[in-house]
């Protein structure tokens, strides 16, 4: 038990919504929080739901999506170690707007929102820390967001293994291959997993990566980058492009 509050109090003082707290006050916040393990293909929550939650990833990714009037699904933003997602929900107390879905075995502390704003009240600097870091995020996701909805298969395939290599990086380092199957990747662009296949197969032939047993290795990251219309030297997950990566995020109105 005294594991799990640790491991709590590690994540919680690691992202912005705790920033600037004593340790005491950490200490007895992260008693009323959970750390939660969340099988793969599971929602950790679905839109529409009153947000009495946000979450914290430890390990794992997480895929918000949202579907259009037409009934399709769109993929917001991928998130993974260190992200935070379901914050603007909170702030805002309004419903989250997307579907929160575990891409793999998911790690997350479970933040109780009413609590974390009860907190703020008397901390607005920990307060507008959070919110700076929600504000790029939002910003960024629009772009993701927009190249998601409107990229062909292949596009979105290649931006796709492109964040997940940024993920993967963040959580593993940069050695390990990504842990990641075809019928993800085709879960992650909303896609058959024939199209997966078939896309990833070819890359596999022209050396652009190696897949093994449920593995993936990049060995050609600029030409991922031409294949998902990046332009040279462009780094599609740095606050300086348009597509902005969802560190310690919150969400997208």
């Amino acid at each position: 038990m005294q594991q799990s509050v640790d491991e709590i109090i590690s994540c919680l003082s690691d992202s912005p919504v705790c920033h600037g707290l004593a340790l005491q006050t950490l200490e007895s916040f992260a008693n009323q929080c959970r750390l939660v393990t969340e099988p793969r293909a599971n929602y950790v929550w679905t839109a529409g739901t009153v947000p009495e939650v946000f979450a914290i990833v430890q390990s794992g990714v997480v895929r918000l999506t949202q579907r259009t009037p037409h009934g399709k699904e769109v993929v917001v933003e991928l998130l993974g170690k260190g992200d935070c997602t379901g914050l603007l929900a909170t702030l805002g107390n309004t419903q989250h707007p997307f579907n929160a879905y575990a891409l793999s075995e998911l790690t997350y502390v479970r933040v109780p929102s009413q609590a974390w704003r009860s907190l703020v009240r008397g901390h607005p600097k920990t307060l507008m820390r959070a919110v700076e870091a929600v504000v790029p995020r939002m910003l960024g996701g629009y772009g993701f967001m927009a190249f998601m909805a409107t990229s062909e298969v292949e596009a979105r395939l290649a931006l796709a293994l492109l964040r997940l290599a940024d993920l993967n990086e963040r959580e593993l380092g940069p050695k390990n291959p990504m842990r990641v199957t075809r019928q993800q990747l085709a879960d992650i662009v909303v896609t058959t997993v024939e199209s997966a296949i078939r896309v990833t197969s070819r890359w596999q032939k022209s050396g652009v990566i190696t897949t093994r047993h449920g593995q993936i290795r990049i060995e050609d990251k600029r030409a991922l980058q031409s294949l998902a219309h990046l332009p040279p030297g462009f780094n599609a997950f740095s606050s300086s492009g348009v597509l902005v990566p969802i560190t310690h995020s919150g969400e997208i109105p």
